[in-house]
């Protein structure tokens, strides 16, 4: 059963790709027509359908621009129709710039054409030609049915219906195709129109088996229910949510794969509503550190204690929710609003809120926590050694948090501490609040532990940081970690009368910065008299002759 009760209108450079792909098949048609009156048989042309499929449909259905477009082919492979299409437009270039403009249409290229082979070993079965034409984004394939072995999430491909090819998605909404040659919506899956309506994400088909089969597509459905803002279906849900897939999607699924879902929905405008999903599905530990890593019971010790019932770790959307509840504050109401809001890498303040549970492993386990946290998700080098110095600098942070709320303490001391966390400082004090807010041994709810007008702890918590933040623009030492002393190391010496360095050396550059720190606006001459000053503290040796 199908619907095609709704369409689309197509926007200039999509209506000038449907042309133009029309067009091309049709010259093909002929070709291949006269092919046959000698003697060459093939009729694939002819009989093709083309559909565009997928995110874009949804996107188009729902309102949002998308550039990325999905071509199924229902009698001939990408590669084939790709390689043919790009001779095509090369001979007919001319005709499509002149459509072009009299559309509006500013992009008139063709790039990047190519057909990415089968990889096994990068779980790629299928040959999938991909490029860029009119400013749109293409990746064609033919429509295709997938045959799963037992332990691998690699599909066995064949050419299939468009049917099959919609039934084998991973979710309803994503399942709609539109056909070409009549520019109708075609829901294969009878659902799909309808829960699009209803704002539900569910799996075309049994959603064990679909999960069984490729267990990324968990993940998926969390990237994109989030995305939509969409409701998962009870029953999707419940599988989503159990130990079996858990640990298939562990043992079949790369940790790269992983990662890319989870940095794709950092990416999106509420990633609170993705890391809910994995917190209600209870897949904290299956994507963030593999599952039944030494990690998983450690922490267990460690964070507050919970109801056995409840997802793991229970206190972690503590975390997540207080990181949204920054992100959407007015940057004028708290300093702490506007360092979250600053970070350029939107995903890195959410990185310190995935990883705010295992704040407390940063002694014993330091080293296995990161190399197990970052292979979890496949994360770059800059994600592993700013997690490496999170965790690191926690108990620093705490100390200088809670010092400079009790004395104010001078410029070079505020400024120092800075210099000593590095240029990540400002994501490093984000990481040591929402470690304590998932260390927080109250029993609250997460409603009311939230609420600042509940929860004096919270209050005063992010009252301390933010009056860290301000001391730190008030003293305007933001920049303290790029500090360098004045005077350099030969320079000192020469002033010290000594041919070699030492410890000494090194301390008076240290000291140094912090004596420019609070000596704003001095001069070399200054600091020379300072430091000869400091000779006997110091320890220089006799000056040589």
């Amino acid at each position: 059963m199908t619907r095609q009760n709704e369409t689309i209108t197509l926007l200039p450079a999509e209506s000038l790709l449907r042309t133009l792909l029309l067009d091309c098949r049709e010259e093909m048609a002929k070709s291949q027509a006269a092919a046959s009156s000698d003697g060459v048989t093939d009729t694939s042309a002819s009989e093709l359908e083309i559909w565009f499929t997928g995110g874009w449909v949804r996107d188009r259905l729902l309102g949002i621009p998308c550039h990325d477009i999905d071509i199924a082919l229902s009698t001939m492979t990408g590669q084939k129709f790709g390689d043919y299409l790009a001779d095509f437009f090369k001979r007919n270039e001319a005709k499509y710039q002149r459509l072009a403009a009299d559309l509006g249409v500013g992009d008139t290229h063709m790039s990047g054409l190519h057909t990415t082979k089968q990889n096994l070993r990068k779980s790629k079965q299928l040959e999938t030609t991909m490029g860029k034409v009119f400013g749109l984004d293409l990746d064609i394939v033919n429509l295709r049915k997938e045959v799963y072995e037992e332990d691998s999430r690699t599909p066995e491909m064949a050419f299939g219906t468009a049917e099959e090819d919609a039934l084998r998605r991973d979710a309803t909404v994503n399942a709609l195709f539109f056909h070409l040659d009549s520019q109708r919506i075609v829901d294969h899956t009878a659902r799909g129109l309808d829960d699009m309506a209803a704002g539900i994400i569910r799996t075309p088909l049994e959603p064990r088996k679909t999960f069984m089969d490729d267990p990324l597509r968990v993940l998926r459905l969390v990237r994109i229910g989030s995305k939509l803002g969409y409701a998962v279906d009870p029953e999707t849900r419940k599988w989503m949510a159990d130990p079996e897939i858990h640990a298939a999607l562990v043992a079949k699924v790369s940790r790269e794969r992983v990662g890319i879902e989870l940095f794709k929905a950092m990416k999106q405008r509420t990633p609170q509503v993705a890391f809910h999903l994995l917190f209600e599905t209870n897949l904290y530990s299956a994507v963030f550190l593999q599952l039944d890593t030494p990690l998983h019971q450690a922490l267990l010790d460690l964070l507050p204690a919970q109801e056995p019932s409840q997802p793991w770790p229970a206190t972690w959307p503590r975390a997540y929710h207080l990181l949204a509840t920054l992100a959407r504050q007015s940057p004028d109401s708290s300093s702490l609003a506007r360092l979250v809001q600053s970070e350029e890498v939107v995903e890195l303040p959410w990185i310190m809120a995935a990883y705010a549970p295992v704040a407390g492993l940063r002694h014993k386990k330091l080293t296995e926590t990161v190399s197990t946290a970052t292979e979890s998700i496949k994360a770059t080098v800059k994600i592993t050694k700013l997690l490496d110095t999170a965790l690191r600098n926690v108990d620093p942070i705490r100390k200088m948090i809670a010092l400079a709320d009790d004395s104010r303490p001078p410029r070079s001391v505020v400024g120092m501490a800075i210099r000593s966390w590095g240029a990540t400082w400002k994501l490093q004090v984000l990481y040591s609040l929402l470690a304590d807010v998932v260390y927080d041994e109250s029993t609250a709810p997460l409603s009311s532990f939230l609420s600042t007008d509940e929860n004096f702890a919270l209050r005063e918590l992010l009252r301390q940081y933010d009056a860290f933040l301000d001391l730190v623009a008030e003293q305007k030492v933001e920049d303290a970690h790029m500090s360098r002393p004045m005077l350099d190391g030969n320079t000192i010496m020469q002033l010290f009368g000594v041919k070699k360095g030492g410890a000494f050396l090194r301390t008076a550059m240290e000291e140094l910065v912090a004596w420019q720190l609070d000596h704003e606006g001095a001069g070399t001459d200054e600091a020379k008299s300072w430091l000869l000053q400091q000779r006997e503290r110091l320890g220089v040796p006799e000056a040589t002759a």
